[in-house]
């Protein structure tokens, strides 16, 4: 186990890039003490923490064109994109699951999601299956596209609104050695939301006027966060993983073979960065 934090950010389908990253951990038994991940980024971070390879690329690849998954399908019937009973529960009997692995004393698994109330980060660290689910639900309901979920009495929605890169969660703990995966290459700005889309955020949320302020400030939070994380990896004080090619895929992409591709590229880079970050693990803190 290495005394390292590991940061994954969200991206709903384009973490089939951080699923190739992780395959290529757990393939050299690269394990940290602590993790924190937001939205698809902690779902792959479940699959990661049972030590099952190939698991998140199988079920975001194989079933991208399953309206059970996800789709308008869902949306319309459930009130959510994503069904997650089928993503929890049905695709568990194909693709076992290891529940024993989640709680290991030795490890941290912190699941980030935004409280509606507050429109601040809350962490959940969960040690049984049904409790784990629960929490990765929260953290991955996407504004707008599914439905709150309540936690331990709050309202939450998709943990990457309040907190997309939770860098600074893992900073305050005390880690000295931290490294991310992102799901964006290095040219990524986010654009502004739409004023159609600020409008429907009133509307949907507007018991929530917290939450709101949060949404509509978090191109410019996203942004500066990349600026102040792109100023840590210059000075060695992180070490990044991020899709060294334009990532393109829509947020909901239903093309197998770019999402293959994309997953490939994953893998392609962790395997080249492979020395880089056993060096900067091996080196003493300053």
């Amino acid at each position: 186990m290495i005394n390292a934090a590991l940061v994954l950010e969200g991206g709903s389908l384009r973490s089939v890039y951080t699923a190739g990253v992780l395959d290529v951990f757990m393939e050299n038994n690269l394990e940290y003490s602590y993790i924190v991940g937001v939205s698809a980024g902690a779902l792959c971070a479940g699959n990661y923490i049972a030590g099952h390879i190939g698991r998140s690329a199988r079920i975001n690849i194989l079933h991208s064109n399953d309206p059970n998954f996800f789709g308008l399908k869902q949306l319309l019937l459930k009130g959510s994109v994503f069904n997650f009973n089928f993503l929890f529960n049905t695709v568990k009997e194909w693709y076992p699951y290891d529940d024993e692995k989640i709680d290991n004393p030795d490890r941290r698994f912190l699941i980030g999601a935004t409280n509606c109330d507050t429109g601040e980060p809350v962490y959940f660290e969960r040690r049984d299956y049904k409790g784990l689910t629960h929490a990765l639900q929260a953290s991955a309901s996407i504004p707008l596209l599914c439905k709150k979920v309540q936690i331990d009495g709050m309202d939450c929605i998709d943990g990457g609104v309040a907190d997309p890169i939770p860098v600074k969660k893992a900073l305050s703990e005390g880690y000295k050695k931290v490294v991310l995966v992102l799901t964006r290459n290095v040219k990524y700005v986010m654009e502004c939301s739409s004023a159609r889309t600020r409008f429907l955020y009133k509307r949907v949320y507007r018991k929530y006027p917290r939450l709101i302020e949060t949404l509509d400030y978090r191109p410019q939070k996203y942004n500066a966060l990349i600026d102040e994380i792109n100023a840590m990896e210059a000075d060695n004080r992180i070490f990044i993983f991020r899709p060294s090619n334009e990532v393109t895929i829509k947020r909901l992409e239903r093309d197998a073979r770019a999402l293959l591709e994309l997953y490939f590229q994953g893998r392609e880079d962790a395997l080249r960065l492979l020395p880089q970050l056993y060096e900067y693990l091996n080196r003493a803190s300053g």
